[in-house]
């Protein structure tokens, strides 16, 4: 595979929906004259996580969903781009009502991979978070058929929304200090969770970590937190042939800032995706 930068820009190639872009109504992803991908969402009560409060880990397959169609804009004819970092700041809580917008562009491209840069913006023009994602070149294009239809079942939160249950601490009590594990989340293996290489949809894999990360330091009376940012490396691809447990360890849980760390194992044992969740008080 060609070098990006040496060759002409690839023809633009909008994979078809995905399972979880069907699952959350992420989309259509567009892209204009001038490079930009744009998709929109729309919220609800379902986005709640694991704390009744709303998820920031909603954004997860919107922001994959258009960051990743930027990296391809900066793609040789030749090649595709798989996600390895996502990293993601909150400006402002996710709604459980209206509409999102996310945009994004390249930002960066090299002989490696390819970095975007994008933004979410809630329906009164308010900036609810900013994203940078990294690419990685691969030879492509993959099969692009579209995905079996997706139901879209009636869910309480989103934990109910994805399938998951969460797995209580291996102790039975509430985490507090770094040496002891958090709870722990279970996503079944599922098309409605896979992207277009038949694997967890790396917006999946994010959702989750969020998600897990949140019943590891839920908001309470004394702290009401709010997730602050995320930042996941993608090691390993997940198969969507069995389940994927996300483990959690909370690193610190002050007064006012939390920090936990996630990891996802795929079910052959392996590790998947590693992530920094930081929660902070509202």
């Amino acid at each position: 595979m060609r070098a990006p930068g040496t060759t002409p820009r690839a023809p633009v190639v909008v994979p078809p929906p995905s399972g979880p872009d069907r699952l959350l109504g992420v989309g259509p992803v567009t892209v204009d004259d001038a490079g930009v991908c744009r998709a929109s969402m729309s919220c609800g009560p379902w986005a709640a996580g694991p704390d009744g409060r709303p998820s920031a880990g909603v954004l997860g397959v919107l922001l994959d969903a258009v960051l990743g169609q930027a990296t391809l804009v900066g793609r040789a004819p030749d090649g595709w781009a798989v996600t390895t970092e996502l990293a993601v700041d909150l400006a402002g809580p996710v709604p459980l009502e209206g509409s999102l917008e996310c945009t994004a562009s390249v930002v960066h491209v090299d002989g490696e991979g390819v970095l975007a840069r994008g933004q979410v913006l809630d329906d009164t023009g308010r900036v609810v978070a900013v994203a940078t994602e990294w690419g990685k070149f691969v030879d492509g294009p993959p099969d692009l058929a579209p995905p079996p239809p997706v139901p879209v079942p009636r869910a309480r939160d989103l934990v109910e929304l994805l399938g998951g249950a969460l797995v209580p601490a291996a102790d039975g009590s509430a985490p507090t200090a770094s040496v002891q594990d958090g709870p722990s989340l279970r996503l079944p293996g599922s098309p409605a969770l896979s992207n277009e290489l038949a694997t967890v949809h790396g917006g999946i894999l994010a959702t989750a970590s969020e998600l897990a990360a949140v019943a590891a330091l839920p908001a309470s009376a004394g702290r009401p937190f709010v997730t602050g940012s995320l930042r996941i490396a993608y090691l390993r691809p997940s198969p969507v042939t069995g389940d994927t447990l996300f483990r959690t360890r909370p690193v610190h849980a002050g007064r006012s800032f939390g920090v936990v760390q996630v990891e996802a194992w795929c079910g052959s044992g392996r590790l998947a995706t590693t992530a920094t969740v930081t929660r902070r008080v509202s």
